[in-house]
């Protein structure tokens, strides 16, 4: 489902190639872009505010304003390792002049409605309010995260939409239930259908459906029971079954890459090399 409405960006002197280099994702409940400058070009940007909007920027400006609803009007030019966050509803518009340097943002895009669930029992009826160019340790490395995610070929849809949720979670400042831990049943539950699936997308709203619980809730609860997060549980999974493969048959890499759930060989190597300290053609060969 596609939550994304983008920032509108207006370049005066349009040039070829494009002023500014987009890479949109969507995912369950959220959506999320890498948006890099090609240009020191002056530009204007808006928004209507049909969805929260969330970014970390990269950027520096010679010169520039921003609008928001309900807050002073801003000129800042260091916007490095900055978050701005708008609700939904809220409306944005500005104008910037970039510096000669590389300039870049990450934005998340997500609706409330969508998520309410995974919010769980402390979420809050009223929005967040709107800040802009605040500096957040915590969430901006969530984002920055979530940024590299995005740029990447082949994007792990489980590990985007825990990042996502991650990041909302922060902004709405929910706090911590006591967790509780799955039960056994849950668990095994979860482990056989990670298991019957592996050659597939494995969505984080899958593994809480299988669970009973919301996103959110299964997040938490299943790091506390297992001490890995959904996404290094399953990653882990993912790469336990490719060295069965690589020891037991001659299944061409390419071949392995699919059968255990990866959208392309490169990705699977480097995820194999990662977790194992090998490439999948060593691993094979040390089990010969």
């Amino acid at each position: 489902m596609q939550t994304r409405v983008p920032l509108e960006m207006a370049f005066a002197q349009p040039s070829t190639p494009p002023p500014v280099s987009r890479l949109p994702r969507d995912w369950h409940g959220f959506s999320a872009e890498h948006v890099s400058l090609e240009t020191d070009a002056p530009y204007s940007f808006k928004s209507l505010g049909k969805s929260h909007y969330l970014a970390l920027h990269d950027m520096s400006l010679r010169d520039g304003e921003l609008k928001i609803e309900g807050l002073p009007t801003y000129h800042v030019r260091d916007l490095r390792d900055t978050i701005t966050f708008v609700p939904r509803g809220c409306a944005i518009e500005g104008w910037a002049h970039p510096e000669v340097r590389a300039n870049s943002f990450v934005a998340m895009y997500f609706d409330p409605e969508a998520i309410r669930d995974d919010l769980g029992a402390r979420y809050a009826r009223d929005d967040p309010a709107p800040f802009a160019y605040a500096r957040d340790p915590k969430l901006a490395s969530t984002l920055d995260k979530l940024g590299a995610l995005v740029c990447e070929p082949e994007v792990d849809d489980l590990h985007a939409e825990s990042l996502c949720l991650l990041a909302s979670l922060e902004v709405f400042g929910v706090l911590a239930d006591p967790q509780g831990k799955l039960s056994d049943r849950q668990l095994s539950s979860v482990t056989d259908y990670v298991e019957a699936h592996l050659h597939e997308g494995i969505g984080l709203d899958d593994l809480a459906s299988v669970a009973g619980l919301s996103r959110f809730h299964f997040s938490r609860v299943f790091k506390a029971t297992t001490g890995q997060n959904p996404h290094a549980f399953v990653q882990q999974r993912r790469i336990a079954r490719a060295q069965q493969l690589l020891s037991i048959g001659d299944l061409p890499i390419d071949g392995v890459a699919l059968a255990v759930g990866y959208r392309g060989a490169t990705q699977f190597r480097r995820v194999f090399r990662d977790v194992t300290g090998l490439s999948p053609q060593q691993y094979r060969q040390q089990r010969r």
